[in-house]
C-alpha cells in the first residue's frame, strides 16, 4: 500500500512532507536522473541497528536467539570466504534474513549495504557452509510409547516447495496444484526434528514413487533393515505397508471398531510431520516460493533450511515460537486422496492388526 504523501510526491508539483513544502523542479529531477550516483543503502544496519534490537525483535527478524547465531557463526565461519572484507557476522545475518523472508536480493542488499552480486555470492556460500557442517541425518533410535502405538520412531510425508518454472522439462515439475514445485520428503520425530530428508524430485510425482526412489526405502527393506521389527515409521495412505512402515486401514465402509480406532490414533500421531513442515515454512518463508534460476542449487537451499530448523530446535528449544506455530495452509501431503495398493507381506499385516488390537 502506497502512503498518501508518497502519492503526492509522485503526482503533484508542490508536496507537503512532515509540514515542509517542497516545490519540484523538473530540470532538477532530470539532472538527478541522469546523475550516476551510488545506490542508497543502509551503511550501518548490522553495526548500529541490530545491536539495539530487543531479544524478541532479534528473534522475530532472524528466527533464532543471539546465542544461537553466535554458535552458528562458530560452526560455519571456516567455510565462509572473506568476500570484500565483509564481516562473517554480516554474511550470516544477511543469509538468514534472505531465508527468513520473501524479499529480493536487491532489497536485502540495500538493508545490509551489499550489492546484489555480492549478496548472491555470500548467500550461496553460506548455504554450502551449512550443508557442509551437517552430520548425516539418521533415523532416531529411541522408541516412544506415550502415543499408544508402541515402537514409533517417526512420521513420514512429503511437501511441495514451489519454484520458478524450470527451463528444462517444466512439465514434470507442474503439480496438481497448478504450480511448479520440487518435493521435500521428510521424516521427523516427536520433537519435530528432521531425522531424514530427501529433496528435489519433481512435483508431479506421487508420494509412493518418491519414497521408492529415496535412499531411506532401501535402508528400510534391506537385510539387515535400518529399523528393528519392533520399530516403525508412520505414513499416510499414499505409502506402502511395510514391516517397519505402518499406514492406516483403507476405509472401504466396512472397517471394524478396532480398525477405525487405529486410524484415528495414527492420524493424531502423524500430525507431527505436518506440524514440522508448518514450522519449517513458517520460519524460512523463502521456501514458500524459491525464485532461483540455478535449479541444481535448489535442493541445497532446502536442505540448509532443514538443518537450520533442527539447529534452532536443539539450541533454542523453539518448537513453540508463537510466530511460527501451526500449519501454514499449503498442501502437506502430495497425494492424500490416493490409496497406495500393492502386495504387502503378511508379516506387515499381522503386525498392524496386532498393534490395532492393543489400542
Amino acid at each position: 500500500m502506497i502512503e498518501p504523501n508518497i502519492v503526492d510526491f509522485l503526482f503533484n508539483d508542490d508536496v507537503n512532507l512532515n509540514g515542509v513544502v517542497y516545490i519540484l523542479d523538473d530540470n532538477a529531477v532530470d539532472d538527478e536522473a541522469n546523475h550516476h550516483a551510488q545506490p542508497v543503502r543502509n551503511e550501518n544496519y548490522v553495526e548500529v541497528t541490530v545491536p539495539q534490537y530487543t531479544v524478541s525483535e532479534f528473534k522475530n527478524h532472524f528466527r533464532m536467539s543471539r546465542m544461537a547465531v553466535e554458535q552458528l557463526i562458530g560452526l560455519v565461519s571456516n567455510h565462509l570466504p572473506d568476500k570484500h572484507s565483509v564481516p562473517i557476522e554480516k554474511q550470516v545475518l544477511f543469509s538468514i534474513w534472505l531465508l527468513a523472508k520473501q524479499e529480493s536480493f536487491l532489497a536485502v542488499g540495500d538493508r545490509f549495504n551489499l550489492s546484489s552480486g555480492s549478496g548472491h555470492y555470500i548467500f550461496m556460500n553460506f548455504i554450502s557452509a551449512v550443508v557442509a557442517k551437517c552430520e548425516n541425518i539418521e533415523i532416531a533410535s529411541r522408541i516412544e510409547t506415550k502415543y499408544g502405538i508402541p515402537g514409533v520412531v517417526g512420521a513420514i510425508d512429503g511437501t511441495h516447495i514451489q519454484i520458478k518454472q524450470p527451463t528444462h522439462n517444466p512439465v514434470d515439475f507442474f503439480n496438481r496444484k497448478d504450480v511448479h514445485s520440487v518435493v521435500l520428503q521428510g521424516i521427523c520425530n516427536d520433537k519435530l526434528i528432521f531425522t531424514d530428508v530427501y529433496i528435489g524430485m519433481p512435483g508431479r510425482l506421487h508420494d509412493a514413487r518418491i519414497f521408492r526412489n529415496s535412499p531411506i526405502y532401501n535402508r528400510l527393506v534391506n537385510n539387515p533393515a535400518l529399523l528393528t521389527p519392533q520399530q516403525h515409521l508412520l505414513g499416510d495412505a499414499a505409502y506402502p505397508l511395510l514391516d517397519n512402515l505402518l499406514k492406516p486401514y483403507r476405509d472401504n465402509g466396512h472397517l471394524t471398531e478396532v480398525q477405525i480406532r487405529f486410524n484415528e490414533v495414527m492420524s493424531s500421531i502423524r500430525s507431527m510431520i505436518e506440524r514440522c513442515f508448518g514450522l519449517l515454512k513458517g520460519k524460512w518463508r523463502r521456501l514458500k516460493y524459491l525464485d532461483m534460476s540455478l535449479a541444481d542449487k535448489l535442493p541445497q537451499v532446502i536442505l540448509a533450511a532443514c538443518i537450520l530448523h533442527n539447529f534452532i530446535l536443539i539450541i533454542d528449544n523453539d518448537a513453540d515460537n508463537q510466530n511460527d506455530k501451526g500449519h501454514n495452509g499449503d498442501d502437506i501431503g502430495i497425494q492424500h486422496a490416493e490409496f497406495y495398493e500393492e502386495d504387502v507381506g503378511r508379516n506387515a499385516e499381522i503386525k498392524r492388526d496386532y498393534i490395532a488390537s492393543l489400542l
